[in-house]
């Protein structure tokens, strides 16, 4: 069974290099098969199976380290659909077994209709806002740990909102500008987008979800760029690590990610999304609390793409529910206030994500996003008491809930969907199309 894979260039041709594992059962096959000639038959039928955009005719098997095979494929090989619909790296095997990859592949996933919410077709005109302050990205800071597979199979989506491909007509390329540490560096936007999308979401998500990923990092950096703001490495913008930085990160498994992340972004080379033909503020955040939250709720405005929409795929996730304790100190410092007891508590509303809209601290009333900022809280959705003298706070979800979950994409990657049908999920009534 496939490790890794990646496509080298050598001297204009296209090599495949696939590391096996004698652990695997295709590596005992492929021993077995070379005594019967059979070997190169199976490598094509391999290729195809895992939906490897190879389109060369030598291929180098290594197993630990070890070139056991190089062969030359036959010439009645048929190239692979490059159609990002149908691409399937083989990456994703590493958190699945033999059997179950190979029945991921057969399966065919039937996507049921339903009809929008009327809050997505909300028709309103998005005010002019400082997007610096809208078009952060918090997933960031926010956890980046191994996948988690959701096996919740209710989520539908309405067949009439997934966004068409763009027309494959020729892609501009736009340069990117970005500072780090003060200092500006011009990079290929391919390249930036490959960094971004290294930094800001799990590696070990399923390909359709970092397919999503590059598409917003892509829309993110053009549309601030465009209105002459500057983007930086961090936080304050999109976070981008070069390939130092990841070799750090990542370590021996680096040509493992970084090829899986590549594959990501070059399969939605310029693709951006788009509202009424501009560029949409393309917020996102780390795991939601089964709901996505409207913009209007966390930034006081309308956009008629970022409303509240089902993201149940996160419930399941490990950054779903988190409890925490505060220190009473702390918190009387931060209010003002000598004491707090049980009664001085009380969430007064919720919006209708199920987030705290008001809350009710002694005699002062304080909006459920600035409450979560100001005591530094995973999400907005939160329920608060006092235990044992510490302020006891259990929240549901991680960030600002605005735009698509990382975490709910990645879920709906694993039950089927496709990158298009998971960005018109999370942001209605937008279209792809050539940056």
């Amino acid at each position: 069974m496939l490790e890794s894979f990646e496509v080298k260039n050598e001297n204009g041709q296209e090599v495949l290099y696939c590391y096996l594992s004698y652990d695997y059962e295709f590596s005992k096959e492929f021993f077995s098969n070379m005594k019967d000639g059979k070997i190169g038959k199976q490598v094509e039928e391999w290729i195809r199976k895992n939906r490897i955009a190879f389109y060369g005719k030598k291929v180098v098997i290594l197993a630990s380290g070890i070139v056991i095979a190089s062969l030359l494929l036959g010439d009645d090989q048929k190239p692979v659909s490059a159609d990002p619909n149908l691409y399937m790296s083989s990456a994703i095997t590493e958190q699945l077994t033999d059997n179950s990859f190979y029945d991921l592949i057969d399966k065919e996933v039937q996507i049921e209709e339903m009809q929008p919410d009327n809050e997505m077709n909300i028709n309103v005109d998005i005010e002019t806002t400082d997007t610096q302050e809208t078009s952060h990205s918090v997933s960031s800071v926010e956890p980046t740990s191994e996948s988690v597979s959701s096996t919740n199979e209710t989520q539908q989506l309405p067949s009439e909102s997934v966004p068409e491909s763009p027309i494959q007509e020729q892609i501009i390329e736009h340069p990117i500008t970005i500072y780090r540490s003060g200092v500006p560096v011009t990079l290929a936007l391919e390249d930036y987008v490959t960094g971004v999308v290294a930094a800001e979401i799990p590696a070990s998500f399923s390909l359709p979800a970092l397919q999503a990923q590059a598409v917003l990092a892509r829309t993110y950096a053009l549309k601030y760029q465009s209105e002459g703001k500057r983007l930086t490495d961090t936080t304050d913008t999109q976070v981008y690590y070069d390939e130092g930085q990841l070799r750090n990160m990542w370590g021996s498994s680096f040509d493992f990610y970084y090829n899986k992340i590549k594959d990501a972004v070059q399969s939605t080379k310029g693709e951006t999304l788009r509202y009424q033909g501009q560029y949409i503020d393309a917020v996102y955040h780390s795991t939601s609390n089964g709901k996505t939250e409207a913009a209007r709720n966390v930034w006081g405005y309308e956009v008629p793409y970022l409303q509240s929409v089902d993201s149940s795929y996160d419930m399941n996730t490990t950054f779903y529910l988190k409890t925490e304790y505060k220190d009473m100190n702390q918190i009387l410092q931060i209010f003002g206030i000598t004491n707090l007891q049980e009664g001085d508590i009380e969430i007064l509303s919720r919006n209708e994500s199920g987030r705290v809209a008001e809350v009710r601290i002694q005699n002062q009333i304080y909006q459920g996003v600035d409450l979560r900022n100001l005591l530094g809280l995973s999400s907005a959705d939160f329920d608060l008491h006092i235990e044992n003298g510490n302020l006891v706070v259990t929240t549901r979800g991680w960030g600002h809930g605005v735009g698509m979950s990382q975490y709910g994409a990645n879920g709906m990657a694993n039950a089927g969907y496709s990158y298009h049908q998971i960005l018109a999920h999370y942001y209605p009534g937008t279209v792809l199309s050539l940056s």
